[in-house]
C-alpha cells in the first residue's frame, strides 16, 4: 500500500536532502511542514515535492504533527524528522509492513487473517553519541549498520513512525507527542519492530542540543499542567 511520507521541519538545510533521500524509494508523496525557516530548507524540499505547508509554531509538537498528517492522502503515514534516516538495507521491509503481507511463518505473524486490525508499527530510535551512557547505551564496534560507524555507539527508545492513515488516529501531548494513545482508544493493533531509525542529533552540536534541552524542560512544565 503507498505511503505518504511527513515531515516536520524548522532550520534543517543541512540534514533534510539526506533524510528524505533515505527513503524517497519508498515514498509514494511526500509532506513537508515548515514551522519558521530562515535558511533553504523549504528550497531543498521542492526538490522533492510541491506539498510544503507553513505552521506557526505553538509550542505544541502533536498540533504541528496532527495539521502535517491531514495533508496526508495515502494509506500509510511514515513520520521522520529531518535529522533521522532509515537505512537502505531496511526499505524493502517497510514496504512489506505498510502492505502486511510478511511470511506467515513469521514469529510476530504479521501476515495472518488479521492484519487490517495492525493500525501501526513501532521502530527503534537510535541516538548516536561519543559520550558512553549509563542508559540504554550500545556499542557501534560490532554493529552491521553503517550509519553507526562514525559514533561510539548509542542510546535507544522505542518510537512511532509508521500508522495506518486514518482520521481517528491522532497524535497527543505537546512534548513527547505520540499516536499510540489514540490506536488504543480505538483498539487498533501496534506492532513493534527491531528496525532502527538512524538519528543523528549529535552533528547538530553541543551548542544546539543544550538550548533544546532547555526548551524541552519548559515544554515537559507545561505537559504537566496540562496532563497531570
Amino acid at each position: 500500500m503507498p505511503i505518504s511520507l511527513c515531515m516536520i521541519v524548522k532550520n534543517e538545510e543541512d540534514y533534510i536532502e539526506k533524510c528524505i533521500n533515505s527513503v524517497k524509494s519508498v515514498a509514494d508523496e511526500m509532506i513537508i511542514v515548515d514551522t519558521g525557516s530562515n535558511d533553504r530548507t523549504k528550497e531543498i524540499a521542492k526538490k522533492f515535492t510541491d506539498k510544503i505547508y507553513d505552521f506557526k509554531w505553538n509550542d505544541d509538537f502533536s498540533s504541528a504533527r496532527n495539521f502535517l498528517i491531514s495533508k496526508a492522502t495515502k494509506d500509510w503515514v511514515l513520520v521522520l524528522d529531518a535529522d533521522e534516516t532509515i537505512s537502505s538495507r531496511d526499505l524493502a521491509a517497510i514496504k512489506n509492513l505498510a502492505n502486511n503481507d510478511l511470511n506467515n511463518n513469521n514469529e510476530n505473524n504479521y501476515g495472518n487473517k488479521n492484519n487490517k486490525k495492525i493500525m501501526e508499527y513501532s521502530f527503534i530510535q537510535r541516538t548516536y553519541s561519543n559520550e558512553i551512557k549509563k542508559l540504554k547505551w550500545n556499542y557501534a564496534k560490532d554493529d552491521f549498520y553503517d550509519e553507526s560507524k562514525p559514533f561510539l555507539g548509542w542510546t535507544y527508545r522505542g518510537i512511532t513512525r509508521l500508522f495506518r492513515n486514518d482520521k481517528r488516529i491522532k497524535f497527543d501531548y505537546p512534548i513527547h507527542e505520540t499516536v499510540i494513545d489514540s490506536i488504543k482508544r480505538i483498539n487498533g493493533k501496534i506492532i513493534q519492530t527491531i528496525m532502527p531509525i538512524h538519528h543523528f542529533e549529535i552533528l547538530k552540536g553541543e551548542d544546539f542540543n543544550n538550548k533544546k534541552y532547555s526548551y524541552y524542560i519548559k515544554l515537559l512544565k507545561n505537559k504537566i499542567k496540562m496532563h497531570p
